[in-house]
């Protein structure tokens, strides 16, 4: 059935996707480069990257001092963004990367008067679209990947300190001329002297279908002298493809060293054909490079038919995550804003168990930089179909607490600068 519809189904999800995206790639007017300095008032509190609403959607670097309280607004305030951005922390740095409207990255970070500024950037070709970063929190990996045809992956190296781009590897990761199927890189995870790259194999096209959906598959790289080939490539069939397009953390690591990863496979988070595995979570043990055999964190039975859709990890063996309820809304519409289908869960890695967070609502969510944790609790951004709000949501008992109400679209991310 697949073969026979196999022209008329990467047409489809072609459509859906670029429809998808479109409703959080709408550009701003302003430019932020018109001020060669531009600052926000203070870094004493917490920073946020804001999405406002509205035609433009434009977006902005904010800091606030109580986020549990009142109202969050980029009114009067912050350092305005180019079109839609990444977002993605590294110590004491953010980094603001352009997707539609430019080809720069800018670092910010805190000055001597606890003023956010811009600190350096650099450009690029093509839209960097995943990120990562060093153990020591020196180094920012970002990678420009082509959306079609068999182009070298380009890995940048970039000074965390001076905002400069240090070296760039190009990789094709995995790639099959008979079968026209390419890499899509899904996190960019360092641990000691291994780079671990989990991909999905998409036609090489451009359509985003995903006809080897039933695998999980990762290339490890030596680093930091990442070489233009993996030293190989492992694979586990208990699972389907690893991460969401548009997610960092398709993979993250344990206070103990070892590595887990998320696969989805739902229809609803853009797999065409979806997966027919369950949705789950593999292990990578500290000091290897090969799945556990005897680790199968199976999502999907333990949340009653959920898929998870995103997860970070937090502390003492625990993540945050947001679980699809169903995979019911059709092609690419976790993305969008029609369907509010997630729920946040807690899981223990260890235990592999989930628990609910309670007093949180069923809500949408297409992108989340990496999380904020302080003093034991983590916040996140919630939108409902009529309102957006911070919520804070304690660790150890999986509660929420709503905070300030969101004059705006989202918050894609909560920075200590």
């Amino acid at each position: 059935m697949f073969i026979n519809n196999q022209s008329k189904l990467r047409k489809i999800s072609s459509i859906l996707f670029v429809a998808a995206l479109t409703t959080g790639f709408t550009a701003c007017d302003k430019d932020d480069d018109d001020d060669p300095t531009p600052t926000t008032k203070s870094s004493s509190g917490i920073t946020m990257s804001f999405k406002t609403t509205g035609g433009d959607e434009s977006e902005f670097i904010i800091s606030k001092e109580n986020i549990m309280e009142g109202e969050i607004s980029a009114e009067g305030t912050g350092i305005e963004q180019t079109g839609w951005r990444f977002y993605y922390p590294v110590g004491k740095t953010l980094f603001a990367s352009g997707y539609s409207e430019d080809n720069q990255c800018a670092g910010y970070a805190s000055n001597a008067n606890g003023q956010i500024e811009k600190k350096g950037e650099f450009i690029f070709d093509n839209a960097l679209e995943m990120f990562g970063k060093s153990d020591d929190e020196e180094t920012l990996l970002a990678m420009e990947i082509p959306r079609a045809g068999f182009g070298d992956k380009k890995l940048f190296f970039i000074d965390v300190n001076t905002v400069q781009v240090k070296r760039i590897v190009g990789t094709k990761i995995f790639q099959s001329t008979s079968d026209s199927l390419v890499a899509w890189p899904s996190a960019l995870q360092v641990r000691g002297d291994k780079l671990f790259v989990p991909f999905h194999k998409l036609d090489a096209n451009g359509y985003f279908t995903t006809p080897r959906a039933d695998t999980a598959f990762v290339a490890v790289y030596n680093y930091p002298n990442v070489g233009e080939q993996p030293e190989k490539i492992i694979t586990d069939t208990r699972t389907s493809n690893i991460g969401v397009n548009g997610a960092t953390s398709g993979m993250i690591e344990a206070d103990n060293g070892d590595i887990y990863s998320f696969s989805c496979g739902a229809e609803m988070a853009g797999f065409a054909p979806a997966s027919t595995k369950p949705s789950g979570i593999l292990r990578i043990n500290n000091g290897s490079t090969e799945f556990d055999p005897n680790y199968f964190f199976n999502v999907e039975e333990a949340t009653n038919g959920g898929k998870i859709f995103w997860f970070e990890y937090l502390e003492n063996g625990k993540a945050i995550a947001r679980i699809l309820t169903h995979d019911n809304g059709g092609a690419w519409a976790a993305f969008g804003r029609d369907v509010f289908n997630q729920k946040l869960v807690i899981l223990d890695l260890e235990a592999q168990t989930v628990t609910d967070v309670t007093n949180v609502p069923l809500h949408a969510k297409r992108y989340s930089s990496p999380v904020l944790v302080e003093d034991g609790k983590v916040y996140v951004s919630v939108e409902t179909a009529s309102e957006a709000h911070v919520y804070q949501v304690d660790i150890a008992t999986a509660t929420g607490t709503k905070g300030a109400k969101i004059n705006g679209k989202t918050i894609k991310g909560f920075y200590k600068l």
